[in-house]
């Protein structure tokens, strides 16, 4: 059995007639018979009843077509597929962590448009932990996702680390100088609810240190974080990279936290379930290079 075949017996059973589908073909109709009749003897059933008007599907042929045109239909969709990426057409979905966002999707999408104009871009932003599930159920090709945890459903490269930082409206002492945990857990903080990455790290790290934050604000609205600390209604703890968002930090204080561990490690995480697309490949490939020249 081949593809010759099953496009022969398909187009025999959509016209009812041999002779009609080997002029549809431009098939020699002794020819398309003895393919026909090979197809019969493999399957070891009669696929049409011949008659003087035509053919017509036997029970078993009416059975054996929905299953020929589901192979057909795979070998076209395969065929459009590496088409698409030799072409470097096609559509890939990127996952951002807002505050990531806010820096890279310019940098990232000029360098996605000049390298792949034929093919469409999405960019979503949400926290890891959404990102992660979007992911996995194959809703994104590609995500950067902040401190994940190993796991079997995705590969992860990580791709640059950076310190934490305590901000606010108004220094905590003298300005740029670096603070303790023990310096902060009696300011009022805006953190996004649990679990958040960043969150449970410090939290983590206050509680072996005997400490316990004072959690005033939970605000899973990321990119209002900086503005509510610039407006003075607490402070908050955030990867470096928030300070390279234009005008967000003109107004606010920022000190390095001194502890050992509290670091955020930036990767890029794909889904191991399912193949990437050459598309989605070179997508991941740019990114890390953007992340690279953009955050270290």
């Amino acid at each position: 059995m081949d593809l010759k075949q099953l496009t022969y017996f398909v187009r025999i059973a959509e016209l009812g007639s041999i002779s009609k589908a080997a002029a549809a073909l431009a098939v020699a109709q002794p020819a398309l018979s003895r393919q026909l009749r090979a197809l019969e003897v493999e399957l070891k059933a009669n696929l049409f009843f011949r008659n003087g008007r035509g053919v017509l599907l036997t029970d078993a042929g009416r059975r054996f077509l929905d299953h020929a045109r589901g192979v057909l239909q795979g070998v076209d969709s395969a065929r459009l597929s590496v088409r698409t990426e030799m072409s470097g057409e096609g559509r890939v979905v990127v996952g951002l962590p807002p505050s990531v966002g806010k820096v890279l999707t310019l940098a990232f999408v000029s360098r996605f448009v000049a390298r792949f104009p034929k093919a469409a871009l999405g960019v979503v932003d949400g926290l890891s932990g959404g990102l992660l599930e979007q992911l996995v159920s194959g809703r994104l090709d590609v995500a950067v996702l902040l401190n994940p945890a190993a796991s079997q459903r995705v590969t992860i490269d990580p791709v640059t680390t950076e310190d934490l930082y305590l901000i606010g409206s108004k220094p905590i002492g003298r300005r740029g100088a670096r603070v303790r945990l023990g310096d902060i857990v009696s300011l009022p903080l805006i953190f996004p609810s649990a679990p958040h990455p960043i969150r449970s790290l410090v939290e983590s790290e206050a509680a072996r240190l005997g400490l316990r934050l004072n959690i005033a604000l939970e605000i899973d609205v990321v990119g209002s974080i900086v503005d509510l600390v610039a407006a003075g209604y607490g402070y908050s703890i955030v990867p470096k990279n928030v300070m390279r968002i234009p005008g967000d930090a003109k107004s606010i204080a920022w000190h390095r936290i001194d502890a050992t561990g509290l670091t955020t490690t930036l990767c890029i995480a794909t889904a191991t379930r399912q193949p990437l697309s050459s598309l989605a490949r070179e997508t991941a490939l740019m990114l890390r290079d953007v992340m690279r020249e953009v955050l270290t």
